[in-house]
């Protein structure tokens, strides 16, 4: 592992490769005027360009990005498209009452089919595939807490189509896992090599008139200025789009803590050890347990797998050495031998890491400012591949007061409390990470849950 090359693996496709051919950077010119100015190249401000120039055709539209395009969570993410949000739709319900919880659930699920579209219109490669996605229990306990879920679920409104049980004996239909309890299965999950994503939507931007400048990083939105490394640039209408890296800003100061994220791939795998995993439909993988791992078989068959856990820096910092952490890698790569032992034996080529953005109460929103021609998107929580689709058409329909359902899902001017100041904010994000693995630890020893703690985690959600 710790020969790995420090990318990610994502960046050595062939498709990235022949998309970065002859590409020229462009800054941020020191005066210029344009319609719609979009603050953050990652994939919620390239939706949100697409969508815009689909709409108004016309309009003078600009992405700026500090870094190049993708460089944030977009281009570095697991390469999951799930339609599912970081709250279950029972959570939403409980938020937001139950139509609009299972509202906002139809049209994520929806997004996938509109992803889909787009890429089949605009002909980019990006290793799109729908295989769907197996939440396995590793124990007992978890077995019964995901069965109460799926139940729950069910409830709210979803059905079997949507998500369903497995018991034990069939998990192995997706996926052969060293143990399972059962599992959860949803078809709503794709898997996709993002940062080719990015690339292909930036390609189709730029042919359209929209202006990419890259390397220009913002220092502040103010009633449509937007002050850049360069100069400045005016705009009828900033979208903010920075996600994970949202602290610095005034309008999201202690909006979204930037939590890291883990991922190693192992080398492409043989035949055999494909044929012994079983995972010939390539549905994602995680588990049952409170610490969130994550993994899917490449389209060149490798292993991409991650994992939270890595420690949250005072004050939301964020620096490029916390990409890697020699610990939480080798915590992920010991989670590859004890669900897949047939890869124990893989090379790790590649880890990397990065920061992504997570509201107090880890619901996303759009927000919406005509007076200060402003609106931002965001706070996926590591859910966003498919949600930055869903919530830059839900922007561009609010903006336009187009009164479509998209406009009205519960997410448009959802206000999330803001993270509590340091060092509380330090104390209790930390505390959360570690509770959760000593949690899940003591269950697999134990098989039940430890009260107190688990009352100490609730409490800190």
């Amino acid at each position: 592992m710790l020969a790995a090359a420090t990318r990610p693996v994502w960046h050595d496709a062939v498709a990235v490769a022949e998309t970065h051919a002859g590409w020229q950077v462009q800054h941020a010119p020191s005066s210029i005027d344009v319609d719609v100015a979009i603050i953050g190249g990652g994939l919620s401000g390239l939706w949100t360009a697409y969508y815009l120039s689909s709409l108004l055709p016309a309009a003078s539209i600009a992405v700026v990005e500090a870094r190049r395009v993708g460089f944030g969570a977009s281009g570095r993410n697991g390469g999951w498209c799930s339609g599912f949000f970081p709250l279950t739709p029972s959570e939403l319900a409980e938020q937001f009452g139950a139509q609009a919880g299972l509202a906002a659930y139809h049209e994520s699920f929806r997004t996938l089919d509109e992803i889909e579209r787009v890429l089949t219109a605009e002909r980019i490669d990006c290793a799109w595939h729908r295989g769907g996605t197996i939440q396995s229990a590793s124990t007992a306990l978890q077995a019964e807490r995901l069965q109460a879920l799926v139940a729950a679920q069910h409830a709210a409104g979803l059905t079997a189509t949507d998500l369903q049980w497995l018991p034990a004996a069939r998990v192995g239909e997706h996926l052969r896992l060293a143990e399972t309890h059962g599992a959860v299965y949803s078809p709503h999950c794709a898997t996709v090599n993002p940062f080719a994503l990015v690339l292909g939507l930036t390609r189709v931007l730029r042919d359209r008139g929209v202006r990419i400048f890259e390397e220009s990083a913002v220092h502040s939105m103010i009633d449509g200025v937007v002050s850049h490394a360069h100069g400045s640039l005016r705009a009828n209408l900033v979208v903010h789009a920075t996600e994970g890296y949202s602290n610095s800003f005034a309008q999201t100061k202690r909006r979204l803590a930037p939590l890291y994220s883990l991922m190693v791939a192992t080398e492409p795998l043989s035949d055999a050890v494909v044929s012994q995993l079983g995972w010939h439909g390539r549905a994602t993988f995680n588990d049952g347990g409170q610490m969130i791992i994550y993994a899917q078989l490449t389209a060149d068959r490798r292993i991409a797998f991650g994992g939270r856990g890595a420690p949250y820096h005072f004050a939301s910092r964020i620096e490029e050495r916390f990409d890697i952490d020699d610990p939480t890698h080798q915590r992920i790569v010991a989670s590859i031998a004890k669900h897949f032992p047939a890869a124990a034996g893989a090379r790790i080529t590649h880890r990397w890491g990065g920061p992504l953005g997570v509201p107090r109460d880890w619901t996303p929103s759009v927000t919406i400012d005509r007076r200060a021609k402003y609106a931002r998107l965001g706070g996926y929580v590591g859910d966003g591949v498919a949600a930055t689709n869903l919530f830059a058409r839900m922007l561009v329909d609010a903006w336009h007061e187009r009164g479509t359902a998209l406009a009205r899902l519960p997410f448009v001017q959802h206000a999330s409390p803001k993270w509590e100041v340091e060092p509380f904010r330090f104390i209790g994000i930390n505390a959360l990470l570690k509770l959760s693995d000593s949690i899940d630890r003591y269950e697999a020893r134990r098989g039940k849950p430890p009260r107190v703690r688990t009352k100490i985690f609730e409490s800190l959600l």
